[in-house]
């Protein structure tokens, strides 16, 4: 086994400058003087320091919304008033297409479909993403895996926003 090289590191003799072979390259060209350096480091402590004071900084986010409308399933009352028809694309005989016409006073979050199937068995296909239906619009979606001529019956699970207490849907972007 062989013992390793020590070079011992004196005036001279310092390796780094041999293998580079000028003294000039052996050390970083742009040091900073020490009062410098110590300057930015305590400026950079300082800064960090502050934004750590900052309690409220921490709870703020951009995308916090605060809103006092809450999404709820529609009333009885309410799924009347919106319009559902369903039925295929002519591409393709398994992608069933449906159309929600909202007729309340605020927006839609329709959710998915459940597709009532003629051997008695059901299909529950979710929109991605969820389909919103502005009040007095009409919008389509699509879920696939419902073969045409299989379907019996369908229903779709929409939401609407209302504030606590209140019996109306209503549009949480107004104010």
């Amino acid at each position: 086994m062989s013992t390793p090289l020590f070079i011992p590191m004196r005036r001279g003799n310092n390796l780094r400058q041999r293998l580079l072979g000028s003294p000039a390259l052996a050390r970083p060209r742009h040091t900073l003087p020490a009062a410098s350096a110590r300057f930015l480091n305590l400026m950079l402590r300082l800064a960090c320091a502050q934004l750590l004071a900052i309690n409220h900084a921490h709870a703020w986010t951009p995308f916090e919304t605060k809103s006092l409308y809450v999404e709820v399933e529609l009333s009885a009352a309410e799924a009347k008033k919106v319009q559902y028809a369903a039925g295929w694309s002519t591409q393709s005989d398994t992608e069933l297409l449906v159309e929600i016409k909202n007729n309340l006073s605020g927006p839609l979050a329709c959710h998915g479909v459940t597709v009532h199937l003629l051997n008695g068995s059901t299909v529950s296909k979710s929109f991605l993403p969820r389909l919103y239906v502005p009040n007095a619009a009409t919008r389509q979606g699509a879920v696939g895996g419902v073969k045409k001529g299989q379907m019996k019956d369908f229903s779709v699970l929409c939401h609407c926003w209302k504030k606590p207490g209140d019996s109306v849907c209503g549009n949480p972007q107004n104010k």
